[in-house]
């Protein structure tokens, strides 16, 4: 948001009156306090250091990354960064651009960065930087960034020839991208985005191999046709495919896990069920022979993972890898890949378990060893892992959605705040562009709601907007937010959210009363909760950024006197704070020193000193 009322704290809009903008100590030209119509932010204080319009806490994240040092205000030494350089003007023309990005085409007028350049050298003097690498989506022309065909993601010069790397949904074949990759002697990988030869055995295809497809359920490509002297396919259990002869498939009376067809024209799994003897496997068979001629019938001698037997093989009830009764549950000798053996209900046997078993298990565990006592080795999609194999690892919910959103980074961003304050993670979209965040959770079904390529962008009624989905008022996570939405618009929220004035239909229309980020309603109005406030008042409309007004703070902070922050106020003597440990009114007996509060000795000092706000001069811009 353009934004006059929005001061730029640590790259995020604040209001003029928040706790962080006062801390940061942002101001006008020649220290004037900010106003809602000021626009001009000349001066941080302290730890903080000017930065492109906004103040930066230099021991704070992205501060910290951009400057090592400060000194009344001003960044006085760079981080080393090949995004990043320094200014070589001493004094600086311009105050605040000690640092300057290589993407920086303004800088200081004289000294700047070359547009939409991603890393570069800094000038030996006042001039422009060396570009050396361009920003995604641009290529290196001399000294200047020159945008990409727009059928390339990346590319290494102008045109749709010159193609490095491709958007969404197409694959680079050569130097150009494409949506398929044509004939079948080539793959589509999803991983590189490109299309690799089926027999290009160093970038993961299979040597001989002259037709294949790229199977997505065991994500990997398959041979479908060899040339040479190997013309045989090979498949095995898990998918993999080798080019082979007669002799690298089988041999007569000779176990194996596969079998030659009686015109020794095909490679037969063992377990390969399809076709008629003596071109047929047996279900569940793992090693097999054809004992005198291709045209008997091959004969099991051992069973796969999951069955039981051996010239005949019986499926163990699921979960169990090996077993003493078929289709027994409470018979399993050994499990599966993420479950572990508990004792079965009539104490005759073992039954198999999933690793995050609510009774026995870990919680969101996803694979599990099992000697006595249970161990975590992983955790599930949306579960982040700490810790490690050897001491068992810890699994913490990340997101409510199982697939974490089908794990896109960031996708699993839509934070929802229970009446008890505490916080889940809810889908704003989903990795598959078929699913969406209804309820916060990536379904195919809309539920009648307006969705596109995994988010919502509006709701019927009975649903509201909320970050990307769609959310019901009469069922959790929904409830806890708003609790009547006429119109797919929020008209009744919870204690702890408010209502954003003027949201439309398209618009997210409720807002958690500690949301320091906010929402906008249109390019020019932005509404914004206050870091650390439990309970709230909503802003009135206006023009620029308004934040709501706090009526109670989470625990272990304390409402500021304006309403407009909840801080933490330690400092003994201290009975109101203006920011963290920043006093603003001491108690009796106690007078103001710059932040914190003396005792008297008795004196009668009046109880209602007010800190002013110390700032030094560090430079010009807009910070939103």
């Amino acid at each position: 948001v353009n934004d006059p009322a929005g001061v730029s704290i640590d790259s995020l809009c604040r209001p003029v009156s928040s706790p962080q903008a006062i801390a940061a100590g942002c101001a006008g030209k020649d220290g004037a306090a900010l106003t809602d119509s000021s626009t001009a932010r000349e001066m941080c204080s302290g730890r903080f250091f000017l930065f492109r319009g906004g103040c930066y806490s230099q021991t704070g994240t992205p501060g910290s990354e951009i400057c090592t040092a400060v000194s009344n205000g001003e960044c006085t030494a760079c981080a080393t960064a090949d995004w990043l350089f320094t200014n070589p003007a001493d004094p600086l023309t311009t105050p605040g651009t000690k640092c300057l990005l290589c993407s920086d085409a303004t800088g200081d007028g004289t000294t700047k960065g070359v547009e939409n350049c991603n890393t570069c050298q800094a000038p030996s003097s006042a001039g422009l930087a060396t570009c050396s690498a361009c920003q995604e989506g641009y290529y290196r022309d001399g000294n200047a960034c020159q945008k990409c065909d727009t059928s390339c993601a990346t590319c290494s010069g102008t045109g749709q020839n010159a193609c490095t790397s491709c958007p969404e949904g197409k694959y680079l074949k050569g130097n150009t991208c494409a949506e398929n990759c044509g004939d079948n002697t080539h793959y589509p990988d999803p991983v590189s985005r490109k299309c690799m030869s089926c027999s290009a055995v160093d970038d993961g295809g299979i040597e001989g191999c002259t037709a294949c497809t790229y199977n997505t359920t065991v994500s990997k490509p398959q041979c479908t046709a060899c040339g040479g002297s190997k013309t045989l396919v090979k498949t095995e259990v898990d998918g993999t495919t080798t080019c082979v002869d007669a002799a690298g498939c089988a041999a007569l009376n000779t176990l194996g896990s596969h079998f030659l067809s009686q015109n020794s024209g095909s490679c037969i799994l063992c377990s390969n069920t399809q076709g008629t003897s003596p071109d047929q496997g047996k279900e569940g068979c793992s090693e097999c022979k054809k004992e005198t001629a291709l045209t008997n019938a091959p004969v099991c001698s051992a069973c796969l993972s999951g069955y039981t037997g051996t010239d005949t093989c019986t499926k163990c009830a699921d979960n169990c890898a090996t077993c003493s009764e078929a289709n027994n549950e409470n018979r399993c000798l050994t499990c599966m890949t993420g479950y572990f053996p508990v004792d079965a209900a009539d104490s005759q046997g073992k039954k198999c378990v999933p690793c995050d078993d609510t009774a026995s298990g870990i919680e969101g565990c996803a694979t599990c060893t099992f000697s006595g006592s249970l161990t975590c080795n992983s955790c599930k999609p949306n579960y982040k892992a700490s810790g490690t194999k050897s001491n068992s690892v810890t699994c913490t919910k990340a997101c409510e959605d199982e697939t974490a959103c089908g794990g896109t980074a960031g996708a699993c961003g839509a934070i929802v705040v229970g009446s008890d304050g505490s916080m889940k993670y809810y889908c704003s979209h989903c990795g598959e562009s078929t699913k969406f965040p209804i309820d916060g959770i990536c379904k195919s079904d809309k539920s009648g709601n307006t969705c596109d390529q995994g988010v919502c962008t509006s709701c019927t009624a009975g649903y509201f907007l909320y970050m990307g989905g769609c959310y019901k008022v009469d069922t959790e996570p929904g409830s806890l937010m708003c609790t009547a939405a006429p119109n797919g618009i929020c008209t009744t929220p919870t204690g702890q959210y408010f209502k954003v004035p003027g949201a439309k239909a398209t618009d997210q229309s409720v807002l958690a009363c500690g949301n320091p980020l906010g929402t906008n309603t249109t390019e020019s109005n932005a509404y914004v909760g206050v870091e650390g406030c439990k309970t709230c008042e909503a802003p009135t409309a206006a023009t620029g950024m308004a934040a709501a007004k706090c009526t109670a703070c989470d625990e272990g902070k304390i409402l500021t006197g304006s309403g407009y922050g909840c801080v933490t106020c330690s400092i003994a003597g201290c009975s109101a704070c203006r920011a963290d440990n920043m006093c603003e009114v001491c108690s009796d007996g106690h007078r103001l020193e710059g932040e914190a509060c003396v005792s008297t000795g008795g004196g009668n000092l009046s109880t209602g000193a007010i800190a002013g706000i110390s700032v030094t001069k560090s430079s010009s811009g807009l910070c939103c």
